[in-house]
């Protein structure tokens, strides 16, 4: 069964989302399929507010972590989303500094920090996640990766993936100021 093709630049044949989280044309069922491909695909259709194919393929995700047939499992694409958050806040932001690390935090409008304990589980799970990333502490961004690679209940997946794609879709089109001029 396929879902709508989804164009791409080489014309390979990946659709949306469905059973086996992506579906690809009966010539390319071989080919392996990279977890960047179904993260990127994901964040186009939160971009796209596209929430029925977007829904589909979550399901599909939250249900079959582990699709096998060279399709990535659920905690890869879950950490290319996670690590493409981090780049995208260094890339904004610049690196940081000698000795020091990142912080993450969220603010309301009217400049207010939210207190970490008032997002809901999974919100909090992206930013720490990230947030270890961001603090040079892979192993722990990992772990925290391969638990939610383990996590038995598929809404909870989907939903830890959701709010993740969500976050990443918000940084790419928050504006912020121009990354600082680096010494090449």
């Amino acid at each position: 069964m396929h879902a709508g093709p989804v164009a791409s630049d080489a014309g390979a044949g990946v659709h949306a989302g469905v059973a086996g989280h992506s579906v690809v044309m009966d010539s390319e069922a071989a080919r392996p399929v990279d977890a960047a491909v179904i993260g990127g695909r994901l964040v186009e259709l939160v971009g796209d507010r596209d929430s029925a194919t977007l829904s589909h393929a979550l399901s599909a995700m939250g249900c079959n972590p582990h699709p096998g047939s060279g399709h990535p499992d659920y905690e890869q694409v879950l950490a290319w989303v996670i690590e493409a958050i981090a780049e995208v806040i260094v890339a904004r932001l610049g690196p940081a500094p000698s000795g020091q690390e990142f912080a993450v935090d969220v603010h309301r409008t009217d400049g207010g920090v939210v207190d970490p304990a008032e997002l809901p589980q999974s919100g909090d799970w992206v930013l720490r996640t990230a947030g270890a990333f961001l603090a040079d502490d892979p192993e722990a961004g990992a772990e925290r990766l391969a638990a939610a690679g383990r996590e038995l209940d598929p809404v909870q997946r989907a939903t830890l993936l959701a709010d993740a794609l969500i976050w990443l879709d918000f940084l790419l089109d928050v504006d912020a100021p121009d990354p600082p001029d680096l010494a090449a």
